[in-house]
Parts: structure tokens; sequence; C-alpha cells
């Protein structure tokens, strides 16, 4: 997906009062990476190929410290995911994008 695009997504659902911030790039690439956050927080995305499968690693602040989730993402479109604060990932495979939402703690 293009830039436009990506950005087009990372805008939607911005107006909800339970949304934080979302992320969107495409799968097994951090070239374009879309994001909107309301508390003015900036992600760092990496993907890495691991053999078997691909891993990507979201990071708050740009830090290995600070990290938001890790996505393990199979040739057969499996997927593991580890999301460390409130949220929801979303991957789609037929569009060839990954889509994280974070949500506002209750």
């Amino acid at each position: 997906m293009t830039s436009i695009e990506l950005k087009e997504i990372a805008d939607q659902r911005m107006s909800d009062p339970t949304v934080l911030g979302r992320c969107v790039c495409n799968l097994r690439s951090t070239d374009l990476v879309a994001q909107r956050h309301h508390d003015d927080q900036h992600f760092s995305v990496s993907w890495q190929d691991s053999g078997d499968f691909w891993r990507c690693i979201i990071f708050a602040d740009g830090t290995p410290a600070h990290r938001l989730a890790q996505i393990d993402l199979h040739e057969n479109s499996t997927f593991r995911a580890d999301l460390f604060e409130p949220g929801r990932i979303t991957i789609s495979p037929e569009e060839g994008i990954l889509c994280l939402t974070r949500y506002k703690p209750r």
C-alpha cells in the first residue's frame, strides 16, 4: 500500500473516544509506516526474517526497552502476537498490512 493509503487507515476510528492511537505498516516491510496518536507517541517498526517466520517488533520511543508489540507471522498466515498495553492487532494478508490500535486504559 502507498503512504497515502496507510495514512487513511491510520486515521480511521481516531474519533472513537476509546482509541488512543493507530499504527499501520505493510507486511514484512519497514519502508512505510503511518501512525496517529492522541498522546504524541511515536513508534518504530522492525521486521526480521527469522527463516520459518517473520518477526515484527514495534517499539515506543524507538528503543528496544520500550517494546509495545511482537508479532510472529508464519508463511501459512498463522501468527502469534504479544501486545504489552490495551489494544488490538489486525493483520490482513490480502491487503498486505498490519494495523495496531491502542486503547485508552480503563
